[in-house]
């Protein structure tokens, strides 16, 4: 193999490993008008006894982190059986309506009371999220995202905000290496049809295209349950979801 081969073969593989290390490249969401539009509705539900939430062990002295006991918020049901913090989502939708983003009320992350809240924020693709701190103290907000860019950046007691995006969607798991015990997640949505359960575990999509459907749930502890649906135009279809130990 002379000088010239080796050097073209050098410059194709690494080019094809730049490429095998980019996520791959989904089929484009369509926005389209619905003019057909259904609406797909439920709730996900607990069943058996319900289970009781944990004090975190908080250490430091930072006063923030100790003005009342902070409580696990992996699994959150209430006292009627209702799951708090699950994502539900139109699986592999191909076409619906436009994201809703509105920039007088954007996302955002606060670290207040050493905790973060949400405990899960929902942002779109290329829709900004604003990480503040409003304790005032030292914070490290860390981002074990996989398909965007690593993010492990300190935020000092005098930095009140900033601003992130992502390029690609993805679940991401955030922690506070200085506060161990701070936990959330980041939902990167691949489209407007992505929702997180409240106190009362429901949730509701409105606008979907007539047709079939898988829809999906996660839970960071329990993991994901599907189920196929239908849509009609100006109907409703239900769907329940049941969790358990």
């Amino acid at each position: 193999m002379n000088k010239t081969t080796q050097l073209v073969w050098l410059a194709t593989f690494f080019t094809m490993a730049c490429l095998s290390a980019r996520p791959a490249t989904a089929a484009k969401y369509k926005v389209i008008d619905v003019t057909d539009g259904g609406t797909i509705e439920g709730v996900v539900r607990w069943e058996g006894e319900i289970p009781k939430r944990s004090i975190l062990s908080v250490t430091g002295q930072d006063k923030p982190c100790h003005v009342k006991p902070i409580k696990d918020e992996e699994l959150v049901v209430s006292n009627d059986g209702e799951v708090r913090w699950v994502v539900v989502y139109i699986k592999k939708i191909k076409q619906g309506k436009p994201f809703d983003f509105d920039p007088k009320k954007p996302v955002t992350l606060d670290q207040k009371g050493c905790q973060f809240s949400p405990h899960i924020a929902l942002v779109g693709k290329g829709q900004p999220l604003s990480i503040l701190n409003s304790d005032g103290v030292l914070h490290n907000v860390h981002l074990y995202a996989k398909k965007n860019e690593p993010f492990n950046r300190s935020m000092p007691g005098d930095m009140k905000k900033m601003d992130v995006t992502f390029d690609y969607s993805e679940r991401i798991r955030v922690g506070c290496d200085v506060h161990r015990w701070m936990s959330s997640w980041i939902v990167v949505a691949k489209h407007p049809y992505y929702v997180v359960t409240g106190a009362d575990g429901t949730f509701r999509f409105e606008g979907v295209p007539a047709g079939s459907y898988t829809v999906e749930m996660w839970h960071e502890k329990l993991g994901k349950q599907k189920t196929e649906v239908t849509v009609t135009s100006g109907a409703e279809a239900r769907v329940e979801f049941v969790l358990k130990q």
